[in-house]
């Protein structure tokens, strides 16, 4: 996995298939090994520059070669120096891709193996994405800036696509009135 900071040029991560997490400050020069407290023994299935604070990134890895089904996405929050086990609450399942929001920093995206979970309050706790979806596997993800769609590639049932404006517009402020 590979993928520039939308923030600042040349910030650059590579995740491996070996658990390793890569980072490179001058666009590809010169790179520092950052993946110090992530199991080496999991795949890194995708690693995501943050789209609203230049120091954050996002990883999610995967070990069902090594017959481990359990959920494991970390965040750091400062350009890999350490990552922070983070979506503890996430079923036991494996997450192949974990995207931000464009237009609300709270809000996080992972598809799994059996579907997709939104965070409302960056990574912390999730619940499960569903309006229609089937539990199918989602390899990768995509929020349409424009037109507030999710977009999903999915294992066997090819493309979703749905709108997440309203989620988009759930803040602190409408959060905190308890409306659920």
């Amino acid at each position: 996995s590979i993928d520039e900071s939308p923030i600042r040029f040349g910030l650059i991560y590579v995740g491996t298939d070996d658990g390793n997490i890569h980072i490179s400050k001058d666009a590809g020069q010169t790179w520092t090994k950052t993946s110090g407290n992530i199991s080496k023994d999991f795949q890194v299935r995708r690693v995501v520059a943050s789209q609203h604070n230049e120091a954050t990134a996002y990883a999610c890895l995967n070990g069902h070669t090594w017959d481990n089904f359990t959920s494991h996405l970390y965040v750091s929050k400062n350009y890999g120096g350490s990552w922070e086990k983070t979506g503890t609450d996430l079923p036991s399942e494996p997450i192949n891709v974990v995207k931000e929001d464009p237009k609300n920093p709270n809000v996080l995206y992972v598809g799994t193996d059996n579907g997709v979970y939104v965070s409302l309050n960056k990574g912390k706790n999730f619940m499960r994405f569903t309006g229609g979806l089937p539990a199918v596997a989602v390899h990768d993800l995509v929020i349409q800036p424009r037109e507030s769609d999710i977009v999903l590639g999915t294992h066997g049932r090819s493309i979703w696509i749905a709108s997440v404006k309203e989620i988009q517009q759930l803040n602190d402020s409408i959060l905190a009135k308890n409306i659920f």
